[in-house]
C-alpha cells in the first residue's frame, strides 16, 4: 500500500524549450488570483519593493536526490519521485535541501535539475529552491536561476564555513546576498540548522534583516530541535512562515501558529506528515520514525527506507562525503516496520 506513493508517474506535459511560456501563464494566472499589497521595505539602498500577499505555506517535501550507480543523477527517477510526492499530499517540493544533499550537487546540475522538474506537472510555484553557496555571487547566482525557474521560495541556509561567527557577520552575509540579488529578491525563508552549518540564525538577525528587507523575508525553517527556540519564533514573527523541520515539534508548533513544514520524512509518509503539518495533528509513529533515523546518519538512513519502500535499491546510493548505510538496512526496515504497525494517535 505504501509503495503507490512511488509507482505514480505522469506524463510529461512541457517541453523545457516552453517553460519560460509555462513560468509567464503561471506566474499570470497567480496574479489573478491573489490580492496584491504593497510594502515598504527599507533596505540598505532604501528601495522600496511590492510584495505578493501570502497563503500558507503547508507540506513541502525536502525531495532526496536518486543516483545512478556511476553517481550520476537520475533524473527519470526523481521527476517520478517528486511527482508521486505532490500526488500523495505535499503541497510543494524542496531541491537542494539537506535531505537532498544539495551541498553535494553541482551548479550545471542544478539546472538540469530545475530542467527536468520543468517537464513534470509539477508548477514552478510549487518549488522551493535551497542554495548551498558561502560566497555570496555564487549563492546569488543560485537566488536568479531559482527566480527565473518561478520557484514559490527561496531557502537560504547562512554561511556555513567559517565558525564562531557573530550575529554581525550572519546578517552583514544575509544582507549583501539580498542586495545582490536587487529588486527581485522575494519569498526568502531563513534556513536554521545549527548541526548542520553550525551557525545559528539568531532572532536578533531575523528581526534586524526584517526591519532591512520587510516583505522579502518570507519565514524562517527552524531544524534546530530547540522547542524554545521555536517557541520564540512564533511569538515574535508568528506573522510570517514559521516552518519546523523537526518532525517531533511540528504538531505542536502547527498548534500554536506554525504554518507548516519542509521535511525529510515526507519522502516516506507524505499522508501521515499531513495530519502533522496541516492538521496539528500529533503521531506517535512519526515520532518514532525521527527518533530512530536520528540513530543513524540520517540522509542515508532515510534513503535506505525509501529503498525498501520503493522496491528500488538504487535509492539507498548517496555521495561521497555521506557513506551509503546498506549495512545497517535489514535493522532500519525491521524497526520501521514494528513503528509503522502501532496505530497512530
Amino acid at each position: 500500500m505504501l509503495q503507490n506513493h512511488y509507482s505514480n508517474n505522469r506524463q510529461r506535459v512541457s517541453h523545457p524549450r516552453c517553460r519560460s511560456l509555462d513560468n509567464l501563464c503561471y506566474t499570470a494566472f497567480a496574479l489573478l488570483q491573489h490580492k496584491k499589497h504593497t510594502v515598504t521595505c527599507q533596505s540598505q539602498l532604501n528601495r522600496k519593493r511590492t510584495v505578493t500577499a501570502r497563503k500558507r505555506f503547508g507540506l513541502s517535501v525536502a525531495l532526496a536526490t536518486p543516483f545512478n550507480r556511476d553517481g550520476s543523477i537520475d533524473f527519470i527517477r526523481l521527476g517520478e519521485h517528486a511527482t508521486a510526492s505532490i500526488e500523495g499530499g505535499c503541497d510543494s517540493i524542496t531541491v537542494f535541501g539537506t535531505t537532498g544533499e544539495g551541498a553535494s550537487i553541482g551548479a550545471g546540475e542544478r539546472g538540469q535539475i530545475l530542467d527536468h522538474i520543468g517537464r513534470t506537472a509539477i508548477r514552478p510555484g510549487q518549488v522551493v529552491a535551497c542554495i548551498a553557496a558561502t560566497a555570496i555571487d555564487d549563492a546569488a547566482w543560485q537566488c536568479r536561476e531559482a527566480l527565473d525557474f518561478g520557484c514559490k521560495a527561496l531557502l537560504l541556509p547562512p554561511p556555513f564555513y567559517f565558525k564562531g561567527v557573530s550575529d554581525d557577520g550572519v546578517f552583514g552575509w544575509y544582507a549583501g546576498l539580498l542586495e545582490k540579488i536587487g529588486p527581485d529578491a522575494r519569498d526568502a525563508i531563513l534556513y536554521n540548522i545549527p548541526s548542520v552549518t553550525s551557525v545559528t540564525v539568531s532572532q536578533d538577525v531575523l528581526a534586524r534583516l526584517r526591519a532591512a528587507f520587510g516583505g522579502v523575508i518570507s519565514g524562517v525553517k527552524d531544524s534546530g530541535g530547540d522547542w524554545k527556540y521555536t517557541e520564540g519564533l512564533l511569538d515574535a514573527h508568528g506573522d510570517i512562515a514559521i516552518l519546523v523541520g523537526d518532525e517531533r515539534h511540528l504538531a505542536a508548533a502547527v498548534r500554536r501558529g506554525g504554518q507548516g513544514a519542509i521535511s525529510g520524512i515526507a519522502n516516506l509518509f507524505p499522508a501521515e506528515m499531513r495530519g502533522l503539518a496541516i492538521d496539528g495533528r500529533d503521531d506517535p509513529r512519526i515520532r518514532a520514525l525521527v527518533e530512530l533515523v536520528l540513530h543513524y546518519p540520517v540522509v542515508p538512513a532515510i534513503k535506505v527506507l525509501m529503498a525498501h519502500m520503493s522496491g528500488h535499491a538504487g535509492w539507498s546510493r548517496v555521495r561521497a562525503p555521506l557513506v551509503d548505510a546498506d549495512a545497517s538496512a535489514d535493522t532500519l526496515v525491521k524497526s520501521l516496520q514494528a513503528i509503522m504497525a502501532q496505530n497512530a494517535a
